[in-house]
């Protein structure tokens, strides 16, 4: 069964929390629970300046993807954060704008 959801996120999350946030709630474990941890596949702090540096035009073409527990994770450059089974196209998004 397919299914999509989406999330709403509070402005001031960073990507990496969505991630953590979205990966977890589809695991179905509290993001604590997570292995292996979100940083030892990605630097977190790296994706976090590299997403809050994008502005104006270049946000709409921005996208960064990586794979994370069979999953794969992308990010836009508007703060969008879709998590996807690998090789599939179902997905749970988390949309910062909702939110305003």
């Amino acid at each position: 069964m397919e299914s999509t959801h989406t999330t709403r996120a509070a402005t001031t999350e960073t990507a990496i929390t969505r991630i953590v946030d979205a990966v977890a709630d589809r695991e179905g474990v509290a993001p604590t629970a997570l292995q292996p941890p979100l940083y030892d596949v990605i630097d977190p702090e790296a994706l976090n300046a590299l997403v809050s540096s994008v502005n104006g035009d270049d946000a709409d073409s921005f996208r960064v993807s990586f794979e994370y527990n069979g999953y794969e994770i992308t990010v836009g450059g508007d703060g969008d954060v879709s998590v996807s089974d690998a090789g599939s196209r179902r997905s749970v998004q988390s949309d910062p704008d909702l939110e305003r």
